[in-house]
């Protein structure tokens, strides 16, 4: 599976667990195989120069956000730059702060805490973090 397909396979299970949380999807970036109507939505808009992969909305209007990260992304200073603004973004009018689902490979999950750790998220209460088994990700079982 190309480093593409495998981060929009990452990308499905990060949306589909902020959906099975509550949240209605209203904007996702790319095209997966599997995403159906996901497809057709916009582009997610951009916070603070970054882009989140995906982010929806509940109920009482508060707002999600998905990131899907490879282990030769997770590093990187955007991926660190994107937790830290991601992670850290408050529910409007509370001190609480709005959910962020990250999806990674299972194999790369310490990576996954070096990145968030380096952001100063690791161990936030509203980061989800999805450690998917490798042969999730690979032909037809992706996602």
């Amino acid at each position: 599976m190309t480093v593409g397909a495998a981060h929009q396979a990452l990308l499905l299970w990060a949306t589909r667990r902020m959906a099975a949380d509550g949240f209605v999807v209203a904007a996702f970036d790319g095209c997966a195989r599997q995403a159906g109507t996901w497809n057709a939505l916009p582009k997610p808009f951009a916070l603070r120069g970054r882009r989140p992969d995906a982010f929806g909305i509940n109920a009482d209007g508060i707002l999600a956000f998905c990131e899907a990260k490879t282990g030769k992304d997770l590093m990187s200073p955007r991926t660190r730059e994107q937790f830290a603004i991601f992670g850290r973004l408050r529910i409007k009018g509370s001190s609480a702060r709005c959910p962020l689902y990250v999806a990674v490979p299972r194999e790369d999950a310490t990576l996954l805490d070096e990145a968030l750790s380096a952001a100063g998220v690791i161990g936030a209460r509203n980061v989800f973090r999805l450690h998917v088994p490798e042969v999730l990700l690979r032909g037809r079982h992706a996602a």
